[in-house]
């Protein structure tokens, strides 16, 4: 008898995950970027990718990768779909991961890999299969696809007059109520100025607030397609220049919904620092205004109205002792 036959076997599925999680480290590393793999408790995620810019900086941008090799993840292929039934456990986990998840099928016969935002897709139906488009494959110029899954690729620096400037200059028009990113931002700081609010009811309050004390009269207090497109390039610009924290997936969902989204975000370190820095030229443009709580960057109180005839309290009430009754049963 064999001194081996009682050795650990290893199994081909080894050969095979590690054929996947090298194609997405060489495809990674042909985009420029980082492949950073789970070395340890892997629960769901095999790695991350994060962005490098053009001139070799990291960005701390980041997205998550689960990899799945071999030709059995595509035996559910028809139609240019593959069809991948994730385990309970992984759906749950990756819906409510806070960075995206990209799913990446690899089919090493057919030097194949494809992907899908799985998160995207779990958060709409929790209980369907993924549904992988065979023309989404995984390429060098399609990683930064992935890595804007997050919103607009970040711009590293930092010149808080320059940021201002283009604040100032990013606007919806020309009319007399017409707003820029700069009112956006700073009539949206709220908690203390810590976090930032943003919504379709803030943009018409500055819009009324203007018309009224700055008594312009417009003559229609409206809004078209351009305006939405202005508060998708503010939401664009917030996220490139890394001023804010939010989850990215939710606004796509309500765009798609045919919604303005609703955050409120609390603002990063460089958020904090345009602040500051706003703070800091008020402080010498208008050296009269005493103590410390600024005029300009002060916060905007943010209430949630509940409007409501009795109707809701009632019925919550009904709920709880009904749910004590069902206790007792």
């Amino acid at each position: 008898m064999s001194h081996f036959s009682d050795s650990p076997k290893v199994s081909t599925n080894t050969f095979m995950e590690r054929r996947g999680v090298r194609k997405v480290d060489e495809i990674v590393g042909e985009a420029g970027c980082l492949w950073r793999e789970t070395p340890m408790h892997d629960v769901g995620i095999d790695g991350q990718i994060e962005y490098v810019d053009t001139e070799g900086r990291a960005t701390g941008r980041i997205v998550a990768v689960q990899i799945k090799a071999g030709p059995s993840y595509f035996s559910s292929r028809a139609d240019g779909l593959v069809r991948f039934k994730p385990h309970v456990k992984h759906r749950n986990y990756w819906a409510s991961f806070p960075l995206p998840v990209v799913v990446v099928l690899y089919h090493p016969d057919e030097h194949l890999a494809i992907w899908v935002d799985a998160r995207h897709q779990l958060r709409e139906n929790l209980d369907a299969d993924l549904k992988v488009s065979e023309s989404q494959r995984l390429t060098p110029s399609t990683v930064l696809d992935i890595l804007s899954l997050d919103g607009d690729l970040p711009v590293l620096g930092f010149d808080p007059d320059g940021l201002l400037d283009e604040m100032l200059g990013q606007t919806n028009g020309s009319h007399g109520t017409s707003q820029s990113f700069f009112d956006l931002f700073f009539h949206g700081l709220t908690d203390l100025g810590h976090c930032l609010y943003f919504g379709m009811d803030l943009f018409s309050e500055i819009m009324r607030e203007k018309d009224v004390h700055l008594e312009h009269q417009d003559e229609v207090l409206s809004w078209g397609s351009e305006d939405y497109d202005f508060l998708d390039r503010y939401v664009s610009f917030l996220l490139a220049h890394d001023l804010v924290r939010l989850d990215f997936d939710n606004l796509r969902r309500a765009a798609e919904d045919g919604m303005v989204g609703v955050f409120l975000a609390p603002l990063t370190h460089k958020g904090r620092a345009l602040v500051k820095s706003a703070n800091a030229l008020d402080s010498e443009f208008f050296p009269s205004v005493s103590g410390g709580y600024r005029v300009l960057a002060q916060e905007r109180l943010v209430r949630i109205l509940f409007q409501d005839s009795g109707v809701r309290l009632l019925h919550i009430e009904q709920f709880k002792e009904a749910f004590r009754r069902h206790l007792k049963s």
